[in-house]
């Protein structure tokens, strides 16, 4: 742990490793040879929301968010207005007939409360869903990004605390992924729309 700690501490200090390969020897056997840019890394968040997909996918869950929050408020509206009519029968209702309305209204409000829950679920599942699509599209586009680097890895931005800017690939990325999926109605992993 210390050894690696103190390799990663050696390479901030003295800067980044020259265009040509390096041989790096960590005390541990054989050195092993690095190649320029054999790490890449990419902001896949920065990726779905600058893609021409991720702001379809955006417009699109947040058109379904307002028509659920629209539906809640209406939803609320009504069944506050009925609840006051009930407030205001109580006192001129036999007891027996008000029980019935307010044990049906009682009903009424747990059949919406579940209605909505399961919409709540499904709108989380479509934003989950959309990510999930926009990267089974965009690995092959990545690969050919890694392997056009001649990297051997591409990983995701945010789980680095430093990144030199070399090794960012996102804007490549992104002008790939609007290219050949565009907006991704109709895409196939990586294809052209």
């Amino acid at each position: 742990m210390m050894r690696g700690i103190a390799a990663l501490a050696a390479a901030v200090l003295c800067g980044p490793l020259p265009a040509q390969a390096q041989t790096l020897d960590f005390g541990e056997g054989q050195p092993v040879q690095a190649a320029p840019n054999s790490v890449l890394v990419v902001d896949l968040d920065r990726a779905f929301r600058e893609s021409l997909f991720g702001q379809r996918a955006l417009a699109e869950i947040e058109s379904t968010r307002k028509e659920i929050a629209k539906e809640n408020d209406r939803l609320t509206a009504e069944l506050d207005a009925e609840e006051e009519e009930l407030t205001v029968l109580r006192d001129t209702l036999p007891l027996d007939q008000f029980r019935t309305r307010a044990e049906a209204f009682n009903q009424k409000v747990q059949s919406i409360r579940r209605e909505q829950d399961t919409k709540a679920r499904n709108f989380a599942r479509l934003t989950e869903a959309e990510n999930a699509r926009f990267l089974e599209l965009a690995r092959p586009i990545l690969t050919e990004i890694l392997v056009r680097h001649d990297a051997t890895l591409l990983d995701d931005r945010r789980g680095y605390f430093i990144v030199l800017d070399q090794a960012d690939v996102t804007d490549e990325a992104i002008a790939e992924i609007n290219a050949r999926i565009g907006a991704g109605e109709t895409a196939e992993s990586g294809q052209s729309e």
